[in-house]
């Protein structure tokens, strides 16, 4: 991961740069003086500080894997609100030029709508993020089954940590069980990384209150594989334990035939562990073991691939991993990486495959959403 801290500690220093000398030049903190010059430094010391502060509270995360995390990500969030809003002020400014000819008159109404928009961004965020949508999908699969319909819902990216409170799982297990689904499918991601904050909090038994007609389904996420990796008291037997001590069952490259609704249900497992020298299985090895005459559901945590499945005749693919880029401009990115970065799509013309991404439940880093909102996903599906 060392690329990414990389990444991260450039794109916060552009940040800190634009928003730095922006907001010097709105609040005229340029000129000469000696109030100016200090309320100049401790201004930058901040921006720098602030920008930094998602990637320092992961160095720091030896120390302490609550308060860092917590403190950095509220820090940070607050850091891309202000740099969001002095963007938006700034073309708010340049327009005043264009018809006006000049914008010192209008200085203070700017200092004050910027600091007011910037306040919005993250109310905005931070209500996005904690208030889950429901999300309802209809689709006909023409292969009988057992039954006519099915409900199933959706969860993915939960992101578990030592900062997850409890009540948040619950209110997740209350919304869900008032759905009343046939089948839950977990799609991966529901620990950030270790399992001992799933441990700690007992979340166990909040997990197990999930009910569904048929039985919950979990797949692994690239993070718990990164949990695996870095934590040598957090092994991959430990991890399926506690999801199967939570009534859920784990499918990590397996097939599983339903003889109660006559559907087969695959769960791959991630495609990150081929970066740890492990291997994944195929799809095609997978299939083998399925009645392709009959309905074939696929889970894997990324949608990189959505053609291998649809020419081999999976029928529905739940996904997660994109969070649908959670802040902008991330949105933008995950759309030009994946054929379907959120939503539902059948990307192949005259194949009935479908593929649903959800944005997830839960957050990774800071804790908003702009231009996306968490979701708990319901699908209906129909047999002919």
């Amino acid at each position: 991961m060392g690329w990414f801290f990389a990444v991260a500690v450039i794109t916060s220093l552009i940040i800190a740069s634009y928003l730095g000398f922006r907001s010097i030049n709105l609040f005229n903190l340029g000129k000469q003086g000696y109030f100016n010059s200090t309320a100049k430094k401790i201004l930058w010391l901040v921006i720098i500080l602030g920008s930094l502060s998602f990637a320092l509270s992961r160095l720091l995360l030896p120390i302490s894997n609550y308060w860092f995390p917590l403190i950095g990500n509220i820090i940070f969030s607050l850091i891309l609100c202000l740099f969001y809003s002095i963007i938006i002020i700034d073309i708010i400014r340049l327009i005043l030029y264009l018809i006006f000819r000049q914008t010192a008159r209008y200085r203070l109404a700017l200092q004050i709508a910027y600091i007011a928009m910037a306040m919005v961004f993250f109310i905005v965020g931070l209500y996005m993020a904690s208030s889950p949508r429901i999300v309802h999908y209809q689709i006909t699969i023409d292969k009988p089954a057992q039954v006519k319909q099915l409900r199933i819902v959706q969860l993915s990216d939960i992101h578990i940590s030592e900062t997850t409170s409890k009540h948040f799982i619950q209110t997740m297990v209350n919304d869900v069980n008032r759905l009343k689904p046939d089948y839950i499918f977990i799609t991966g991601d529901t620990l950030d990384q270790r399992l001992q904050p799933y441990l700690d909090k007992n979340l166990a038994e909040q997990f197990a209150q999930l009910k569904a007609t048929y039985g919950t389904f979990i797949i692994f996420g690239n993070h718990e594989h990164y949990g695996i990796q870095r934590d040598e008291n957090n092994s991959n037997a430990e991890v399926v334990s506690a999801f199967t001590a939570s009534n859920m069952k784990v499918l990590q490259d397996s097939t599983f035939y339903d003889n109660a609704t006559g559907i087969t249900i695959i769960g791959r497992d991630d495609y990150v562990v081929k970066n740890f020298g492990k291997t994944r299985a195929e799809l095609p090895t997978l299939l083998s073991f399925a009645d392709e005459h009959k309905p074939i559901i696929l889970l894997d945590h990324q949608p990189r691939n959505l053609i291998e499945p649809a020419n081999l005749g999976i029928d529905v693919m739940f996904s997660g991993h994109t969070h649908a880029g959670q802040v902008f401009p991330m949105t933008l990115i995950v759309n030009a990486m994946y054929k379907n970065a959120w939503g539902i799509d059948s990307p192949v013309v005259n194949n009935p495959f479908t593929s649903i991404v959800t944005s997830g439940y839960g957050l990774w880093g800071p804790p908003i959403r702009l231009m996306t909102r968490s979701e708990i996903v319901v699908t209906e599906l129909n047999f002919k």
